[in-house]
């Protein structure tokens, strides 16, 4: 009996030293969303919610999602958004985090987006791809980038090659008040995305909200693939500099 006993608290103690080893083990797994469970239907709900909290009226097609292997486990989401805006269907590539650590009340079951909506976040820090697609599509934004696009003129460098033009969505400008009051009067009016649209480039352009970006590609000379981090940066600050000193005046004054 006492044989029988010692057994039975052995086992008792093993299993809790077991216990001990596998916890932070399978916390980490936890914490790196090796538990996660959610089905599409689930995910597409909760994409619905975010658009229709911000008031979108578009449709979501999920094209996929996939473990959130992070600190915060869950799921991404992957999919397109599509509006119907003046009679034709444009659409913007949307990505959402989707939270299912239960130990995380605020987050539990929803998307970013959601938070964001939760937290007041303003619609484009939620959707900064329908931001950039209200800019991108409305009135005069092709023509404003074609005119930029067209002002500079390549100097025809060797290890330095202008390819062309795009622009940023800044929502960190010190002016966003004024986007705000813009898309305050188009929801007013019931425009579209949700009064991200249209949206005057030049405007923005000039309140340091649309911000254009010129890219450019640096091919190394033979004889400096071999130089150091700091020194290829020289070598591209001096062949930039080499490139805009090469156009005329009023073109780099006007692209600055």
């Amino acid at each position: 009996m006492k044989k029988g006993l010692l057994i039975g608290c052995l086992s008792m103690v093993i299993l809790f030293a077991i216990f001990i080893i596998l916890s932070p083990i399978l916390a980490m797994m936890d914490m790196w969303g090796l538990f996660a469970h959610a089905s599409r239907n689930e995910l597409e709900q909760a994409v619905h919610r975010s658009y229709e909290n911000y008031g979108l009226t578009g449709q979501f097609e999920l094209e996929k999602y996939e473990k959130n292997y992070t600190s915060v486990g869950g799921f991404v989401i992957h999919g397109t958004y599509s509006e119907n805006i003046d009679g034709k269907i444009y659409q913007a590539n949307s990505r959402f985090k989707y939270y299912t650590r239960a130990s995380e009340k605020e987050t539990y079951r929803k998307t970013d987006a959601e938070v964001d909506y939760e937290q007041n976040k303003k619609i484009y820090h939620a959707f900064p791809e329908l931001a950039y697609l209200g800019i991108e599509i409305s009135p005069g934004t092709s023509e404003f980038l074609k005119t930029l696009d067209t002002s500079i003129t390549d100097p025809k460098m060797t290890a330095l090659k202008y390819e062309g033009i795009d622009f940023q969505f800044n929502s960190k400008s010190g002016n966003m008040y004024l986007y705000d009051e813009i898309l305050e009067e188009n929801q007013s009016k019931g425009q579209a995305l949700q009064g991200m649209y249209p949206m005057d480039v030049q405007y923005l352009f000039q309140k340091d909200i649309f911000i254009p970006e010129f890219q450019f590609r640096y091919y190394t000379p033979e004889d400096k693939k071999d130089q150091l981090y700091d020194a290829y940066l020289e070598d591209l600050e001096s062949q930039m500099k080499e490139f805009f000193s090469a156009i005329n005046p009023y073109q780099a004054v006007f692209m600055l």
